[in-house]
């Protein structure tokens, strides 16, 4: 008795573990979440312990956008008790977050990885790795660029009013924490758009017609959720979104493209081995053999003896 072969998706989708209750995924959840929760206190408490290093590091982009003399590197001051400890707390999130973000990465992945067929699995690592690199390359271009530019735009405005600057400690710092952890969560907008249309949920044809819309949400979230304050910064920055924007939509099409192609090829193997199969069955020859029959003279059919 022929057996009747495995569709390609099953085959791809197969996996050796037992499928798991709603409670049992339920409890992984919480599991998963609760060893997130524990890196990121574990790498908040190991940033702390360097928060003098930290501390001096966070201060370069208001040395960078000073001037010669110096007058701006030594304008922090200190308002309240509690901001030496409101400056401590900024230090720690920016650690825990910048420093357990790739385990998160790899515990999430790890969760949703039996939802995934065995070709989508493969793809976890470079969707990580892609993640915290996108998120290290904003972070950076934040602090180095963006940090320095807004700092100098608004003390430059600032003294041509003749405003004397005193900048506070904690809101400086504030300020510095957040806007490298936003221009390092925008940056994973276009991995968003990547997976997007990896997973058909929209076409690229239809994002490219909706341009306009996509350029008016990446301005307004910089401008009203950003601490981003200067014009040019925040024009320089939808630019560069939109960029990536650009290269997201490119890089989804070419990976829909060479998924198609392999599930048609899957398709086209199942096809073919389903086929060899199958017993062809061909009809069986007659017993009784035709009599030859012949026009007469008159045009009427007659027997042949």
């Amino acid at each position: 008795m022929n057996k009747e072969p495995a569709s390609p998706r099953s085959r791809d989708d197969a996996s050796p573990e037992k499928e798991m209750s709603f409670w049992e995924h339920l409890e992984e959840l919480r599991m998963t979440l609760f060893a997130c929760l524990l890196a990121f206190v574990g790498s908040a408490v190991g940033a702390l312990v360097f928060y003098k290093e930290i501390f001096s590091l966070l201060r370069l982009p208001l040395e960078r956008a000073g001037d010669a003399s110096g007058a701006m590197q030594n304008a922090l001051t200190s308002m309240h008790f509690t901001d030496p400890f409101s400056i401590l707390l900024y230090i720690g999130i920016l650690g825990g977050i910048v420093l357990s973000g790739p385990f998160v990465l790899y515990k999430l992945g790890r969760f949703v990885a039996p939802a995934l067929s065995q070709r989508e699995q493969r793809r976890l690592v470079p969707i990580c790795l892609s993640a915290s690199v996108l998120f290290i390359a904003g972070a950076l271009l934040a602090f180095v660029e963006i940090a320095p530019i807004s700092i100098e735009f608004m003390y430059f405005f600032s003294s041509e009013m003749g405003l004397q600057v005193n900048w506070l400690a904690a809101d400086y710092y504030a300020f510095i924490v957040i806007l490298v952890l936003f221009v390092g969560l925008l940056f994973e907008f276009p991995l968003l758009i990547t997976a997007l249309i990896y997973f058909e949920i929209i076409a690229p044809r239809a994002l490219l017609k909706q341009w306009r819309w996509v350029v008016s949400g990446i301005l307004v979230a910089i401008a009203f959720v950003s601490p981003v304050g200067d014009p040019i910064t925040l024009l320089a920055l939808t630019g560069l979104l939109f960029l990536l924007f650009l290269c997201a939509v490119f890089v989804g099409d070419c990976l829909l493209k060479r998924k198609l192609a392999a599930r048609a090829a899957d398709e086209a193997a199942f096809d073919a081995k389903f086929a060899a199969a199958t017993p062809q069955k061909h009809p069986e020859p007659s017993s009784t053999q035709a009599t030859p029959v012949t026009d007469d003279e008159n045009g009427d059919l007659r027997i042949l003896d």
